[in-house]
């Protein structure tokens, strides 16, 4: 995966000499970025040895540190990044995963057409896009539109490279302004690519773009989200263009955005239309495993106690049963398929029907077999036998199966084309490798490498919690139990702050989470606020309790409170309790949200 986090802005307020810019041909290091615990963000290239319990993350400098795969709290894996022309100019760097903001950046130009890129990318939540600019006759800070906008008429013409930078700091253009107004040439717009991509792929940089797949492209006559139409999260787009600058000059460009955007000037190689979009390919099957994990690719046979699934990019691995919650045929949507008989203690097929092919049938028993023609079924005591063509889902629930095991330490692994795997991992290096739970091993090249989260770590998502006791209290008769990562109109989580939370417990006043704390821990840790719109005439006193003593409070929170960060000690701490109390406008509004809320565990030497 791309990753720009490691490339600085050339230019802070005036242009480096041209030597300077040839510096980015050099590629940088793996831009592996780990989250540790108590180290926060670090960057690197991440290797694991075979049957290690640690990794070992190097540094640009080649200084080493080690960290405990419990104290991991997530890896985003990164490529070599190359920046190919050495007049390729990161500008303005917003590419940050949060709430809208906005930077921006200065570089001098001679008066001419710019060749510039400007990649966007936007997990969940409200998006948007705003590009200004302010600059030697423009009239304070305006737009960037259709006045400084140009691409060619024919998709396929590019100029050529920009001259350099002169003596003075000037970047050279690429083309004159004679070109600027040659309609039979120029178009007064820009030209993007609209990708799309799934909750399978983590939006957490512009390297994103790599792993989505192009939807549509087009011109536009500004930068904005108006290319979008109706599609709302997990989008990333790349515009590209001409800025055309009329006069000699210092300009000062900036970005606005929600998530991360960027502004490079001249060539930029890795958003190159052949290099984006991860690779289609094909998944007739979907197997669905516990843990909220999912694999995509082609269900192969099965036994009675194993599936084997071939996942593209990786090859074909061994799923146990007791792992596998069912497995569907991807032209049918199980959501459509009636499902109310689905016993508790049985597996089910799902067949068409023989004599009406639209029509979705079901039978109960036991499923023992699966191979390239038929599915073996235990139907009342009988062996069944069931052409596979008629086959479109089975769901594993079958009592005589081995009960699944606590899986202790492990990880979820995303890989590219859509695989979420619960797993652990053994060892990373030029390839991968890990093992399923409860199945068998994996060995993926490390390019399709996307990220992991440490399951059962140090620090634990209390939303991957049941609490052991969940009290609604209503003032008046309403009484909502809480929700788990979404509102309670079933979208994301989003506070005052403008910031949407893809993890979090929605609750209304008054309300109790209790915990039970079977493991020393360490501290609390969440983000606290009320829910907009939802709660907009809210007014809350929120409490952390731990034994019935009250750890943290704070009273009169509102939407204009925004968000509070929450950090509390549970040292000793056996019973845990989330509470929202009624402030002072009874419960009207009280809608709101313990963000990210999560346990960290004591460290174990």
């Amino acid at each position: 995966m791309m990753n720009i986090l490691t490339l600085r802005p050339l230019f802070a307020s005036a242009c480096l000499p041209v030597l300077a810019a040839a510096a980015l041909l050099t590629p940088a290091a793996h831009a592996d970025i780990v989250n540790s615990i108590d180290d926060g963000e670090l960057g690197g290239t991440l290797t694991l040895e075979s049957g290690a319990d640690a990794v070992t993350l190097t540094d640009a400098d080649g200084k080493t540190r080690t960290i405990k795969l419990i104290d991991i709290d997530e890896v985003n894996f990164g490529k070599n990044l190359i920046v190919a022309k050495p007049d390729s100019i990161l500008v303005v760097n917003n590419d940050n995963k949060s709430s809208t903001q906005s930077k921006s950046g200065k570089i001098k130009l001679k008066a001419g057409l710019h060749r510039f890129t400007l990649p966007y990318w936007q997990g969940i939540g409200d998006h948007k896009i705003a590009f200004n600019v302010s600059g030697p006759g423009i009239n304070g800070q305006v737009e960037v539109k259709q006045d400084h906008l140009r691409s060619f008429r024919d998709a396929d013409t590019k100029s050529g490279d920009s001259p350099g930078i002169d003596n003075e700091g000037y970047r050279l253009p690429e083309l004159g302004l004679d070109k600027a107004d040659d309609r039979r040439l120029m178009l007064s717009r820009a030209r993007y690519r609209l990708y799309v991509g799934d909750d399978s792929v983590p939006f957490k940089n512009v390297g994103v773009l790599e792993k989505l797949q192009l939807k549509r492209s087009g011109t536009t006559s500004a930068i904005n989200t108006g290319v979008l139409s109706n599609i709302t999260e997990r989008v990333g787009v790349v515009y590209e263009g001409y800025f055309k600058a009329d006069q000699d000059g210092e300009y000062n460009f900036s970005l606005s955005s929600n998530d991360g955007s960027q502004l490079y000037f001249g060539d930029v190689s890795q958003f190159q239309a052949d290099s984006l979009g991860g690779t289609p390919i094909n998944k007739p099957w979907r197997a669905e495993l516990r843990h909220n994990g999912k694999a995509l690719g082609e269900l192969k046979s099965i036994t009675d106690q194993s599936l084997t699934f071939h996942i593209p990019l990786v090859s074909d691995v061994a799923l146990s049963l007791a792992q596998v919650r069912s497995v569907w045929d991807n032209k049918v949507n199980p959501n459509k398929i009636n499902r109310e008989n689905e016993p508790a203690n049985q597996d089910t097929v799902y067949l068409r029907d023989k004599s009406d092919k639209e029509k979705i049938v079901s039978v109960s028993g036991k499923v023992t077999a699966l191979d390239d023609t038929s599915l073996a079924f235990e139907f009342r005591g009988q062996e069944r036998s069931i052409t596979r063509d008629r086959v479109v889902g089975l769901v594993f629930a079958h009592d005589g199966r081995p009960v699944p095991k606590n899986p202790g330490l492990y990880q979820v692994v995303y890989l590219d084309g859509g695989q979420v795997l619960p797993c652990r991992i053994k060892s990373i290096g030029d390839h991968a490798a890990f093992e399923m739970l409860d199945g068998g091993m994996a060995t993926p090249p490390r390019d399709v490498l996307l990220a992991l989260r440490t399951a059962n770590g140090r620090r634990v998502d209390l939303t991957d919690i049941d609490p052991t006791a969940d009290e609604a209290i209503p003032f008046f008769g309403l009484k909502l139990s809480h929700r788990v990562n979404s509102s309670f109109a079933g979208k994301p989580i989003m506070l005052f702050n403008e910031k949407t939370y893809e993890r979090g417990l929605a609750v209304h006043s008054k309300s109790r989470l209790h915990y039970k704390l079977d493991t020393p821990c360490e501290r609390f840790q969440a983000t606290f606020g009320l829910m907009n719109p939802g709660g907009k005439l809210g007014d809350v006193t929120a409490r952390v309790l731990g034994d019935g003593k009250v750890l943290w409070e704070q009273a009169n929170i509102t939407a204009e409170t925004g968000s509070i960060d929450v950090d509390v000690t549970l040292k000793g701490v056996e019973r845990l309790i989330l509470e929202v109390d009624f402030g002072g406008g009874q419960d009207v509004g009280d809608r709101a949200a313990w963000c990210n809320p999560r346990l960290v565990f004591e460290a174990v030497d």
